[in-house]
């Protein structure tokens, strides 16, 4: 009997980091010849069409098929694969913690704190445990998972090279500096600490600059509101919230962007890095959970958060070409090892290592 090798989850959603993981593993998979689907709980309506509802899947179950769990939140998906007979791969993207959502969102902070108690659970009933980051394997290895390794997010970068938006780039084409975080506005991620950075640059450094915030807010509308008060506190005319973008429009914000910085406290890998990198964007980050394994040496890491030093490094970045330069150059070094066909050569590698070959 053929292999099939399948995927499910809890919520696939549009432009998010895990879910393009899962459609990229998914496209790989039917090249290399699997019959490969992805089943889900909640489907966003552009991905119906490649997304089939979990409980179909009970009809396609078997102890022959790989089954690839992609884990980062507690839900009902968390019974119903342990139930099933087949091989289990349990690919690991991190819990945020619950503490962040407290009076922001206490549905999802709840979500959250069974999350990392369901996650146990899988510890001795999968043939594998995957972090796509080594400090989300290390966090399975302390779990009590036996096998585990790193399979990073999957990115393809050819995607990448269509043409931005070009509203948003002839709306900003001036001499302004533009500074730039992307992921969904959430607490965790501290998108307040962006704008006090920003707040010195541009009153104390140079006015003729803006800051984009790329991401959605939808359930984390409370926590939107606490940003736009923020704004509106510090008298900040030049920082833009714009909620969910579109692929192109994406593309023209990284296009504008001289520096990106994170201020995140919480991240299982961070794709807006590599992006990044790809983009030829330098990078200042603060230094928590997934960021040093993923900048791995590059980029400029933060280890405290003060406000005003991190905007004057950035004033430096954006005024010394040799110290951005050589910041750029290696960025893209690092780049390489997120390459496609190498992270598909990883996956190639576990799937062997599962299927017994």
């Amino acid at each position: 009997m053929f292999v099939q090798i399948h995927q499910i989850l809890p919520s696939i959603s549009y432009g998010d980091a895990i879910s393009n993981h899962a459609l990229e593993i998914r496209n790989i998979l039917k090249r290399w010849g699997y019959k490969s689907e992805i089943y889900a709980q909640n489907i966003h309506p552009k991905l119906a069409h490649v997304t089939k509802v979990y409980t179909e899947y009970k009809k396609h179950s078997s102890p022959e098929n790989i089954l690839i769990f992609h884990f980062s939140i507690g839900s009902g998906i968390s019974r119903f694969v342990k139930t099933l007979p087949d091989k289990k791969v349990l690919i690991y993207h991190n819990v945020t913690p619950c503490n962040y959502f407290l009076e922001i969102n206490d549905t999802l902070a709840h979500l959250l704190k069974n999350g990392k108690k369901e996650l146990t659970e899988f510890s001795n009933i999968t043939c594998l445990a995957l972090g796509d980051s080594e400090y989300n394997r290390k966090e399975l290895a302390e779990l009590g998972f036996k096998n585990t390794g790193v399979l990073p997010i999957v990115v393809d970068f050819e995607k990448y090279d269509q043409e931005p938006d070009k509203k948003i780039l002839n709306k900003f084409a001036d001499d302004y500096t533009n500074f730039i975080f992307v992921g969904r506005l959430s607490p965790n991620k501290k998108q307040e600490d962006v704008i006090k950075v920003f707040y010195y640059y541009n009153k104390c450094i140079d006015p003729k600059s803006r800051l984009f915030l790329i991401g959605s807010y939808i359930g984390t509308e409370k926590y939107h509101a606490q940003i736009k008060n923020l704004i509106k506190l510090l008298n900040l005319e030049n920082v833009y919230v714009t909620g969910q973008v579109t692929f192109k429009e994406l593309l023209a914000y990284y296009a504008l962007a001289d520096v990106f910085i994170s201020m995140s406290e919480h991240e299982g890998f961070c794709v807006p890095l590599l992006e990044s990198m790809h983009f030829d964007i330098p990078i200042i980050a603060y230094n928590s959970t997934a960021i040093p394994y993923t900048l791995n040496g590059t980029g400029i890491l933060l280890n405290e958060k003060r406000y005003e030093e991190a905007a004057e490094l950035a004033h430096t970045i954006v005024q010394n070409k040799n110290f951005r330069d050589i910041i750029l150059r290696k960025q893209k070094e690092r780049l390489n090892d997120f390459k496609k066909t190498k992270v598909e050569n990883i996956l190639k590698y576990y799937l062997k290592q599962v299927n017994g070959g």
